[in-house]
């Protein structure tokens, strides 16, 4: 929608819309009361723009035909004006504060005003300061019959009535998002039987604790988004789940988020009657036992996270040999399970874009169909005890999928992080990954890798991060890697390199010796060992590589290399 006003045919103005879409130059500064002049506005947006924290103008409030008000995102600051309420035409009112600002810059002193807005339908007050109505915004909220969406996020309220059901009259409502207060209460019996219209409700780090009362047959059968995480709510909360799945017929949850809770036992059973259920993520609570088997049954699902569960047992994959999910999932993440790297991943999570498998006792080798993930991001199976070669997939190849013969020139193409450390890892880097131009984190640090450092990584100009401490990587630094310009940071330590250091470039700003300690073939600064100076030509011109190899060999059975690498290294990976 292009910036500017909407005239009617009669030539007035009734839509005036200055919303910043994106472009540097945003609004600010004093906003004229000639705006009055506009008697027939009914539309009024100035969202995200820059106020420089000026109050919002009382005269807003005299606008008898507005029906859409939007200040949002615009770094408005001081009281709410309560001339607001003489808006009784409004359906819309948007005053959500600036997200750069952790500190509300709006606040109210009460929220008697909002009575007289018999007309709304969406209401955000996210980010103000409502702390001085803290005990009476339900009761202002309550008058207003119309009422859809109720959006109060982070808005410093401490107080969550439990009123009785006939006083709550919000009986349309289908939005309440209130996550980020300081409720530090049970949640009220009204909320979840008495408003069965609800299709999303955000708790979200609301200091909600448990019990969750319980739910009455046929109420919350629309609801579509529910979000209690990063609350302290125990496992009687799990009867929520339970009584969601049993008394609606046609259950229309998609959304399901108790992460960062206290929820503990097994994962209920009743989890397989969320047929419509796209994400689910259990993770960070005290879970044990084993997956249950209705999982099967969720065949819309998109996103899991179970991880950093099983803290007093542990999580396990109960399924048939060979068995394969019927769901697709795009997003992966579980802790402290075991058994082997499943070979299916690659195969049937093919809109996969996130996976992280960190921390479980997985074994075996990695699956060469992960390589057919081509919509993966995030490829994280650190600190597990995963073995064999790394895919050489990764180079260009050529598949048979699907009965059509497929050209791959790169897998894997849009990958942002790859971390297989901490494993058991051998055979050479493939030369391959270098064709990974997207990826800014790879860390194949504390494996058992051997041979040479890609040649060609200064192809990966997008890479950030780069660790392969820990391995027994052999040859010079290549010279090419100090055009890498983002590289920050590196760790080479602990490997059998040898040679100069590269100086130039990138290579200048790393003044710490620990990134390249325990290689005792490498010299020049920041290390204390100096080059041999009567070989620097003929390094210059053609490096006696197996002279250096030799070198290295008798320095290492000297120091009983073998021995301190374990030592070192294994110390290491206990510690991260």
């Amino acid at each position: 929608m292009e910036r500017g006003g909407l005239q009617q045919p009669t030539g007035n103005v009734v839509k005036v819309d200055l919303r910043n879409n994106g472009d540097f130059s945003r609004l600010g500064g004093e906003i004229s009361d000639s705006l009055l002049d506009l008697k027939h506005l009914n539309y009024l947006d100035l969202s995200f723009n820059h106020f420089q924290g000026i109050p919002v103008p009382d005269f807003l409030g005299s606008f008898e035909r507005l029906r859409y008000l939007n200040l949002s995102n615009a770094v408005f600051g001081g009281v709410i004006p309560p001339h607001l309420g003489n808006l009784s035409r409004l359906n819309y009112l948007d005053l959500n504060g600036d997200v750069y600002y952790y500190v509300p810059l709006m606040r109210v002193l009460n929220l008697n005003w909002l009575s007289g807005l018999s007309s709304l339908k969406y209401l955000d007050l996210g980010r103000v300061n409502l702390s001085e109505a803290t005990t009476t915004w339900m009761q202002i909220v309550n008058l207003l019959p119309s009422l859809l969406e109720l959006h109060l996020a982070q808005c410093e309220l401490s107080d969550f009535p439990p009123y009785s059901n006939p006083f709550v009259n919000l009986t349309s409502l289908l939005v309440i998002d209130l996550p980020y207060n300081y409720f530090n209460t049970t949640l009220p019996g009204w909320l979840f039987n008495n408003i069965s219209t609800l299709t999303d409700l955000y708790l979200g780090g609301a200091n909600i604790k448990g019990p969750i009362p319980q739910v009455g047959v046929g109420n919350l059968c629309h609801l579509v988004n529910l979000d209690l995480s990063h609350n302290d709510i125990e496992s009687q909360g799990i009867e929520l789940v339970n009584g969601l799945s049993t008394t609606c017929s046609n259950n229309s949850l998609e959304l399901l988020n108790l992460g960062h809770n206290q929820f503990g036992g097994g994962l209920p059973d009743s989890l397989g009657n969320f047929k419509n259920l796209k994400s689910l993520d259990f993770g960070n609570n005290n879970f044990v036992g084993s997956f249950p088997n209705s999982i099967q049954r969720l065949t819309n699902l998109e996103s899991l996270d179970l991880s950093e569960n099983s803290i007093s047992g542990s999580l396990h994959f109960q399924v048939r040999p060979g068995w394969i999910p019927p769901f697709n999932l795009k997003y992966i993440d579980v802790f402290n399970c075991h058994g082997e790297m499943p070979k299916w991943i690659g195969e049937r999570m093919t809109s996969l874009g996130h996976l992280r498998l960190r921390g479980n006792l997985l074994t075996g080798d990695i699956p060469e169909k992960l390589c057919w993930l081509s919509y993966l991001h995030i490829l994280d199976l650190a600190l597990n005890n995963l073995s064999g070669f790394i895919p050489q997939c990764l180079e260009q190849m050529e598949l048979v999928m699907k009965g059509r013969h497929m050209e791959f020139e790169r897998l894997l193409p849009i990958v942002n992080l790859i971390n297989l450390s901490s494993n058991n890892l051998w055979g050479e880097i493939p030369d391959g990954i270098t064709d990974l131009s997207t990826l800014g984190t790879l860390n194949l640090s504390r494996n058992q890798l051997t041979g040479k450092i890609p040649k060609n990584i200064r192809a990966m100009q997008g890479l950030e991060t780069f660790d392969l401490s820990c391995n027994h990587l052999l040859g010079p630094i290549p010279p090419s890697m100090s055009s890498i310009n983002s590289l920050s940071p590196l760790n080479l330590s602990h490997n059998l390199l040898l040679g100069p250091i590269p100086t130039t470039n990138r290579f200048s700003t790393f003044n710490d010796p620990s990134i390249y300690e325990a290689n005792l073939g490498l010299c020049r600064l920041p290390l204390s060992t100096k080059c041999s100076t009567p070989n620097d030509q003929k390094h210059k011109n053609d490096q006696d590589e197996d002279g250096w190899h030799m070198t290295w060999f008798f320095i290492s059975m000297g120091m009983g290399f073998p021995l301190g690498f374990l030592a070192v290294c294994g110390s290491l990976a206990l510690k991260k």
